[in-house]
């Protein structure tokens, strides 16, 4: 599944990166969705789709680990998918 996730490496190594904070992360959403094309907001959402329906926590947390610089616990995992899956425009 990793070679599908690009756009959420995306997401995690420029916008979502160490430097950002939680409760940032409403304003960081808002950024990515008028800095990018709908194109992009529509492929993250169906990577974030995708992790949702794969349900494989250990590998999200690895991966979020990896590109994001971050240790979340499947809790944090689940809820930041969903505050970003929402928070995606893609229309």
């Amino acid at each position: 599944m990793n070679a599908r996730l690009g756009t959420f490496k995306y997401f995690l190594e420029c916008y979502f990166n160490v430097s950002a904070n939680y409760d940032e992360l409403t304003l960081i959403i808002k950024e990515f969705n008028s800095g990018e094309n709908t194109k992009y907001r529509k492929q993250l959402y169906t990577e974030l789709s995708l992790i949702e329906q794969q349900e494989d926590w250990d590998m999200i947390r690895e991966f979020v680990r990896k590109h994001g610089g971050r240790k979340m616990d499947e809790e944090r995992l689940k809820w930041f998918i969903h505050e970003l899956q929402y928070g995606i425009e893609v229309s």
